[in-house]
């Protein structure tokens, strides 16, 4: 029997136990609804396939970020949970966003008045957005109590009951990683305003503030529900539950002995100090791979030895340092981030690496990378 992981020269596997593990760890410390954030094709591991897996498992709410994204899930298979559209609908899209039940996400009067003048015959679903110290979109909460805006918004909301239920509303944490003091004072920003909002006979069911640090960090601010983002894939948690659900694997194409002088790929940048072998990997920043981790930024593990970059990245193809490897042979298997067979590198390490986050590098993967599903 061919085994079909050997086919591919760059290989994607995602693990969906993992990610359906991630997503039950969440329910049971939160004890909230969880609403899984599949944005990006799922942080680039597959949005319908992923959603599948999680709405199996009790997930009743996907988080998204645009329209186009909530209709492949609804043409992908996706017809019973409930999809929140995070971004900002444009107003070409906005009739098939509401026809399609879609959950909006309204952060400013403009948005609402749209709604009000298109008159749909289904009513606008929305999440009411507030921005309470993180500055993108929401109605400003932030500069004192009043709220003018969102004033006029309540009141335009009451007088069209017929074309808008607020289910819920929302707000994020800018900073709940790395600074109670200032997650605190967003949490109470939201409470005002939706005390506010309250009081002004607008009473949504479901309230959210808390992302994936939030809802670990910040228990007592749970509320309604959570979003579960980048924990959902395992990536940049201290809480050990959490399991990484993508691996990046490429192939061994050639491998060559250089001596002391001799100088690697574009430029010649990388000039060898000695002696040395290097193996030529099957990946390039085509792929995903970000070309910063170019002459020692980066490494790969080949039979669990770190083997750093030498050299630029090139579209294709990267090579590595493999001096230090027992009896390499073509065709072997490298592993760029996750669990693989030559070990495994977390992908927030790599990440590190290339000066950025993890967030990047997975939605970096491209689409020439086959992307394999194992479990569940």
């Amino acid at each position: 029997m061919i085994n079909l992981e050997k086919t591919y020269k760059n290989l994607c596997t995602v693990n969906l136990d993992n990610l359906v593990h991630n997503y039950r760890h969440t329910v049971e410390i939160s004890g909230k609804k969880v609403i899984c954030v599949i944005k990006a094709d799922a942080y680039g591991h597959g949005a319908v396939r992923c959603a599948k897996e999680l709405e199996k498992a009790g997930c009743d709410m996907f988080a998204v970020s645009s329209c186009d994204e909530a209709l492949q899930l609804k043409e992908g298979g996706i017809v019973t949970s409930d999809i929140l559209i995070l971004g900002r609908i444009l107003p070409f899209e906005l009739e098939s966003a509401i026809e399609h039940g879609f959950i909006l996400a309204a952060g400013s009067e403009g948005f609402i008045q749209s709604i009000i003048e298109l008159k749909c015959k289904a009513k606008a679903r929305l999440h009411i957005k507030l921005n309470t110290g993180m500055n993108r979109t929401g109605f400003d909460t932030i500069h004192g109590g009043e709220y003018p805006e969102l004033t006029r918004v309540l009141t335009l909301i009451k007088a069209n009951k017929e074309l808008i239920d607020v289910e819920g509303v929302f707000s994020h944490f800018a900073r709940a990683e790395d600074s109670a003091d200032f997650t605190n004072i967003q949490f109470d920003n939201f409470n005002r305003a939706v005390a506010f909002m309250e009081k002004n006979g607008i009473t949504p069911k479901i309230k959210h503030i808390c992302n994936s640090a939030g809802t670990v960090g910040y228990r007592n601010m749970n509320l309604d529900a959570v979003r579960l983002g980048i924990y959902l894939y395992g990536c940049e948690s201290s809480d050990s539950s959490y399991l990484p659900v993508m691996s990046l694997q490429s192939t061994v194409l050639e491998i060559h002995r250089l001596h002391k002088g001799d100088g690697v790929s574009y430029g010649l940048d990388f000039v060898c100090d000695k002696d040395m072998t290097i193996a030529v990997i099957g990946i390039g920043y085509a792929d995903g791979l970000h070309r910063c981790l170019s002459n020692g930024k980066g490494y790969f593990l080949y039979k669990s030895v770190k083997c750093p970059i030498v050299g630029r990245i090139c579209m294709d193809m990267t090579m590595i340092d493999i001096s230090a490897v027992e009896n390499p042979s073509v065709f072997d298997r490298v592993t760029v981030f996750g669990d693989g067979e030559s070990g495994f590198i977390s992908c927030q390490e790599q990440a590190e690496n290339a000066g950025t986050i993890s967030y990047e590098l997975l939605c970096s993967v491209s689409k020439r990378v086959s992307r394999v599903y194992t479990g569940n």
